[in-house]
């Protein structure tokens, strides 16, 4: 869509659009309430189920699209006590959706799981002469994650791009693998003052299960750097927003001036120097 970075694959237009496309499923969520560029129109509203001891139905992203393009955009932490549940059950299940493709975080596998069939009988009434994008921030990173390898395998749309903003690790060693060979287009943008990619750790030698569970990030990791002295603002879709239209501020500025209320508000996006 707009300037591009090889060694990532980044495209600065792309990732400032796909970031506001992000912040737009929190209004979704919590008013019903979802803005569009000129262009796009809604298709879907994702409704998946949360925590795998007492499913709890919420939405967690919708499908857009314009002329040329179809997006899929995942929400982050955001319902509380049901998205906290799902992320901190970090036990590993096999990823169930394509084959030799190691094990998953169950909390999120089984949240995109519960949303999978509707997903995909979605997309496949759309055309595939449009390209797609899958998108999530935060914790919305690891469902779009999920999704993508999925859809790359078991959908019409085999090259799907995904952008993910502040995305935890989503599956061991084998499934990053099986997910790098077979999504070639991936960027996965990461604020380096930002814990959340932190999360799960790396390893989790026994005697927490009785073999250990190993988790690693996918590629492709492309690092921004913005400290804002405060753990939520360091993850916020806004201050990433506001991160990236450094990179092309004419773009950012015209997206938000002829698209109202669809850009995030970044007036929150300064250094926190409170003290307790």
């Amino acid at each position: 869509m707009g300037k591009a970075d090889k060694k990532y694959g980044f495209d600065s237009q792309t990732a400032i659009l796909l970031a506001a496309m992000c912040y737009q499923t929190y209004p979704l969520y919590i008013e019903g309430k979802l803005i569009l560029p000129r262009g796009f129109t809604w298709i879907y509203t994702i409704r998946g189920l949360a925590n795998v001891e007492n499913p709890e139905e919420l939405i967690y992203g919708y499908i857009a699209e314009s002329q040329d393009h179809i997006i899929i955009a995942f929400r982050g932490y955001a319902a509380y006590p049901a998205d906290l549940l799902a992320s901190y059950d970090i036990f590993q299940i096999p990823y169930p959706f394509v084959q030799r493709a190691g094990r998953t975080s169950r909390g999120f596998t089984c949240i995109y799981q519960s949303a999978r069939n509707d997903i995909l009988r979605m997309l496949n009434t759309l055309s595939t002469s449009k390209k797609l994008y899958i998108t999530g921030h935060n914790y919305g990173g690891a469902l779009a994650t999920l999704a993508a390898l999925d859809i790359a395998v078991n959908s019409k749309f085999k090259k799907p791009t995904i952008y993910t903003y502040g995305s935890p690790r989503i599956g061991d060693p084998p499934f990053a693998f099986r997910f790098n060979h077979i999504v070639q287009n991936s960027v996965r943008i990461a604020n380096i003052h930002d814990s959340f990619p932190t999360f799960p750790s790396i390893k989790y030698p026994p005697p927490f299960t009785q073999k250990g569970i190993a988790y690693q990030h996918v590629k492709a990791k492309y690092p921004l750097s913005f400290q804002l002295n405060n753990t939520p603002r360091n993850d916020e879709i806004a201050c990433y927003f506001k991160s990236l239209s450094k990179h092309n501020p004419a773009y950012a500025e015209e997206l938000c001036k002829f698209n109202p209320g669809f850009c995030p508000p970044t007036e929150m996006c300064v250094p926190y120097t409170g003290n307790c």
